[in-house]
């Protein structure tokens, strides 16, 4: 952590789209996960600030939950804060700015922020890993701006970080084991660095997206609360990111935006629509890796990136039809309505739609590749119409669609406008029906 960075307003810090510390969806209750989630983010910058100056450091950080009104503690093995460091740090609410700072300490600077959401007291005690028999430092504040730092009475043993919050009382519930716990294992649940929880360690095993497929479904169902029909690998092309959709066990509607979620760094970013995952994956939950580096890869390509996430989709349901074709025809029946929802709008979504999503008709169930050479073929989604033409349509050798669903009349609306040879679709007009019902 020896690299310094522009010095930047503390009272409003300056985020990365990829940063975890950075916006966040589903931070509800007291206090929400942000303080949590930056803290631990703090931590790992020390951590691997201390392994780019001694590369076998391993790295451990220790979560100790408020009880019996002590404060929680979370402690980092990282490089540490020299004293002129500590002397530095501005993370009171202020509009001065103070020179230049290392990029780790504005990182801390945040946590330390955020950090008075939910305490009254915040305090940073700090020994450097950079400077021999470094002494350990220790800095207090409160959200009023005012800052004290001084030489700690109690001096770490080893260098390293801690940060210390004395939650108010309003907020103590938001420091308790059951609660620390819970937040922890949702942000770092993909770490591979060791994390401990009062004692118990949570994390450094091996991440999602290196499990097995029966092991990806076990943690989507513990973690999540989904049993997923499948669980998709998706390899994106784009250097640094890796995903997983969990293909979901029920219908999804017209308005629906599952929860995916993007980590970086092991760490839980985002979760709810995200922008690496393209509109139309209503019926999966993706988990993205987002491991891009911040300087080779700008937010502004995530459109790119989404992209790849829907095209690796269709790929791996194309190889699950061939690998598992029962298993191809649950998924089809159950979320063909939102695979041709949005077939119009992507030209290798609708390829997969005509191939395999089967259309009610009065031949049976039949893809638009099934129909295609069949000369014209007619559709309604009005039922009345429906009634009136089926039984001479069945008589005449007519192809009707039944596209009462409105995913289908959509889809058909548009191949019709666009005016598809094969098949060529004809919505069915009520005075036709009136001929065939007369007839009938």
């Amino acid at each position: 952590m020896n690299d310094h960075a522009p010095g930047r307003d503390p009272g409003h810090p300056a985020r990365d789209p990829r940063d975890p510390g950075g916006a966040r969806s589903g931070d509800g209750g007291p206090g929400g996960r942000g303080p949590m989630r930056d803290l631990l983010a703090s931590a790992l910058v020390g951590i691997e600030a201390r392994r780019r100056v001694d590369p076998s450091h391993v790295g451990r950080v220790r979560v100790t939950s408020a009880t019996g009104g002590g404060p929680l503690v979370v402690h980092d093995d990282g490089v540490g804060f020299t004293p002129q460091e500590v002397r530095w740090l501005s993370a009171a609410p202020a509009t001065a700015e103070h020179g230049q700072v290392r990029e780790g300490l504005r990182r801390y600077e945040t946590s330390l922020l955020t950090a008075f959401g939910v305490a009254d007291v915040v305090e940073l005690v700090t020994r450097s890993a950079l400077v021999p028999m470094a002494p350990t430092m220790r800095w207090v504040g409160l959200p009023d701006g005012t800052v004290l730092v001084t030489l700690a009475d109690e001096p770490l043993e080893r260098p390293g970080t801690q940060i210390r919050l004395h939650p108010r009382r309003a907020t103590r519930t938001w420091c308790t084991p059951e609660t620390v716990l819970e937040q922890v294992l949702d942000i770092i649940d993909q770490l591979p660095v060791a994390v401990e929880v009062d004692g118990v360690l949570v994390s450094g095993g091996t991440t999602l997206w290196e499990r097995p497929a029966a092991q990806q479904a076990e943690w989507c169902r513990q973690r999540l609360g989904v049993d997923p029909l499948a669980v998709l690998p998706l390899r994106t092309t784009v250097s640094g990111v890796r995903a997983v959709a969990a293909v979901l066990p029920l219908e999804t509607g017209p308005d629906h935006h599952e929860g995916h979620r993007r980590y970086v760094g092991g760490m839980l970013a985002e979760e709810g629509p995200s922008a690496l995952v393209p509109d139309w994956l209503t019926f999966c939950t993706v988990l993205v890796d987002d491991r891009r580096d911040a300087l080779t890869d700008p937010a502004h390509d995530d459109a790119a990136v989404a992209e790849r996430v829907g095209r690796a989709v269709l790929a791996q349901l194309i190889l699950l039809g061939a690998a598992d074709p029962a298993l191809y025809r649950q998924v089809i029946d159950l979320h063909g309505s939102a695979l041709a929802r949005h077939a119009l709008e992507h030209r290798d979504l609708l390829d997969l739609v005509r191939s395999t999503v089967p259309l009610p008709t009065t031949l049976g169930p039949r893809t638009l590749d099934e129909l295609a050479g069949l000369g014209e073929v007619l559709y309604t989604d009005d039922p009345a119409v429906l009634a009136a033409v089926t039984a001479a349509a069945t008589r005449d050798g007519l192809v009707v669609v039944d596209a009462t669903r409105p995913h289908l009349a959509t889809l058909l609306d548009g191949l019709a406008a666009a005016r598809v040879t094969e098949p060529a679709v004809v919505r069915v007009r009520p005075s036709v029906a009136d001929v065939h019902g007369a007839a009938c």
